[in-house]
């Protein structure tokens, strides 16, 4: 499973939410209404989410908490939950909420500031560090969000693959070249073997956007989507285009998966399940969650990951400054503008984002904890000894520039890569195509920056 995170819903069916008339049972109890992701292969969420549910009962005996499940992918919980919103009678208390769409919801008005609650509650200035708090800050400075996880990416390798294709172990690559020369040299030793592993395609959202194009971009020299003293979405330039020409590069060269596979859904489950473990792939540019499925409580464990699979950072173009990059996100628990039961409903991200639950949702996902005193407990790297190295990432990484209209860029972006990946255009094409495009996704010319 990819993400910029985990899981996905069962789309309400004829049930008002708990927005503008809460439900009550006929003792009169409350009804909080609480919506997340769940995939077969990702039940982590739903893990800690049922843990919190039993401690929040347990404490609120006038409250009862429902869970409402949204399956399939995370493009498809976006859509779903968008419905949801559309209504105060059909939206839920409470979210779960990817940070690159916190600021369309604060724009569009369907999510409540929780500063006003916050200041009450010790964990958030003792717990929480100052760069986690940033992921769900809305334009106006208020927090919208609690975060459940944070994240960094980088690059993972098969070391039998490297031993046999006569790379070095450990491999540390220092510019773009060295990993297109890894590949292509895994490509000429071992026939069957997938060189390299990238989200390239529409089908995979914002993985592709954040685990690839941006990866890419923010390793350049200056490269950015987003001109923060000017205040403008920047269109296109040689950034972008030297990004789209290592996706390039990776697909015309037969360097990465197959187009069948670039286009599956799924690929992160091949990835996980089959190619890795097999050593059937060479090197993922994925993030540090990548591992999860393989510990002893994961959904396919793999004892001998430990021995077997490598991690490193992923260079700059050229080696610049400072020689690495990574990108961070992460998930967090939001409240719905609409709710009734707003302290209720604090009260419950709070029991949910305790250290008991964080710690549950970290170890199960291999996502970074947000929390000061799940990143110190020796529980929480006992089993995962990449978590150290993505965590030390964070002084390299960069984060989306997280606006109203990040969204409808990030699906340009998409569109870009998609045409690259199959070559129906250049990436000079697909730069330009980009760039048309963007006035229309940003509202207007005016935000817009020229190359």
């Amino acid at each position: 499973m990819k993400r910029t995170l985990a899981g996905s819903l069962l789309l309400l069916t004829a049930v008002a939410g708990c927005g503008a008339d809460p439900a009550q049972d006929a003792s009169g109890s409350k009804e909080l209404e609480i919506v997340y992701r769940v995939e077969p292969t990702w039940p982590h969420l739903e893990k800690m989410l049922n843990g919190a549910k039993k401690q929040y009962e347990a404490a609120h005996a006038g409250v009862k908490v429902k869970l409402t499940a949204i399956q399939g992918n995370n493009e498809a919980y976006y859509t779903k939950l968008a419905l949801l919103n559309r209504s105060p009678d059909s939206a839920p208390d409470l979210y779960f909420h990817d940070t690159f769409q916190v600021n369309a919801d604060v724009a569009a008005g369907k999510l409540a500031p929780l500063d006003d609650y916050l200041a009450k509650w010790p964990d958030w200035s003792t717990q929480f560090p100052d760069s986690v708090k940033q992921a769900a800050k809305g334009g106006d400075g208020k927090i919208y969000g609690v975060p459940v996880s944070t994240d960094t990416r980088g690059l993972w390798y098969q070391k039998d693959v490297f031993a046999k294709a006569g790379l070095p172990v450990p491999w540390e690559p220092k510019n773009w070249n060295d990993v297109l020369t890894a590949a292509r040299t895994i490509k000429q030793k071992l026939p069957g073997v997938v060189p390299f592993s990238m989200y390239s395609t529409k089908i995979h959202g914002e993985a592709s956007t954040m685990q690839g194009f941006e990866m890419l971009l923010y390793g350049t020299p200056g490269g950015t989507l987003y001109d923060d003293t000017q205040k403008k979405w920047l269109a296109g330039g040689k950034n972008f285009t030297d990004a789209l020409t290592f996706v390039n590069t990776i697909y015309r060269e037969e360097l990465g998966p197959k187009q069948a596979d670039a286009h599956n859904a799924k690929l992160y489950d091949k990835m996980a399940f089959e190619w890795f473990p097999a050593a059937k792939l060479g090197i993922s540019l994925d993030g540090a969650w990548a591992m999860s499925p393989w510990k002893p409580t994961g959904t396919k464990p793999w004892a001998q990951w430990t021995e077997k699979i490598g991690w490193t950072a992923m260079p700059t173009q050229n080696g610049e400054p400072p020689g690495a990059v990574s990108m961070s996100g992460g998930w967090v628990m939001a409240m719905s503008a609409y709710t009734k039961n707003k302290q209720e409903a604090f009260d419950f991200i709070t029991v949910a984002t305790n250290k008991e639950n964080s710690m549950t949702y970290s170890v199960g996902t291999g996502d970074l904890a947000p929390r000061k005193d799940v990143a110190a407990d020796p529980k929480y790297s006992a089993d995962n000894p990449s978590v150290k190295f993505f965590t030390d990432l964070a002084a390299v990484t960069h984060y989306r520039p997280a606006y109203e209209a990040y969204p409808k860029v990030s699906a340009q972006i998409q569109e870009a890569m998609e045409a690259v990946t199959t070559g129906a255009q250049t990436p000079e094409e697909a730069t330009a195509a980009y760039v048309k495009a963007l006035p229309a996704a940003v509202g207007g010319p005016d935000k817009v920056l020229a190359r």
